[in-house]
């Protein structure tokens, strides 16, 4: 089952996760969050059908399975808008 998801032809799901030269590559957490404490998540999502993104955590590291995130949905919190002239995303109550 799929957990990081694909890219083309790259699987970010395979069990012998290797650079782009094929050397393996350690489990290294980049951060440690603790629940309720807020977090920045940098990210840009460009849809023709307004589409939204769902971001999930697992506390499990490499041992996560699509399971392991059902349930462990983050909370929307405010959108912090650097570049452009735009208005700040709203919550959407559907996808909280």
């Amino acid at each position: 089952e799929n957990v990081c998801g694909k890219f083309g032809s790259r699987s970010y799901d395979d069990p012998n996760w290797v650079d782009n030269n094929g050397n393996p590559m350690p489990w290294m957490p980049q951060e440690e969050y603790v629940e309720g404490q807020s977090i920045r998540v940098r990210s840009y999502l460009d849809t023709h059908h307004n589409g939204h993104m769902e971001i999930r955590a697992c506390n499990k590291g490499s041992a996560c399975t699509p399971a392991d995130f059902e349930g462990n949905e983050l909370i929307f919190v405010k959108d912090l808008v650097y570049e452009g002239n735009h208005p700040a995303m709203p919550k959407d109550p559907n996808y909280p």
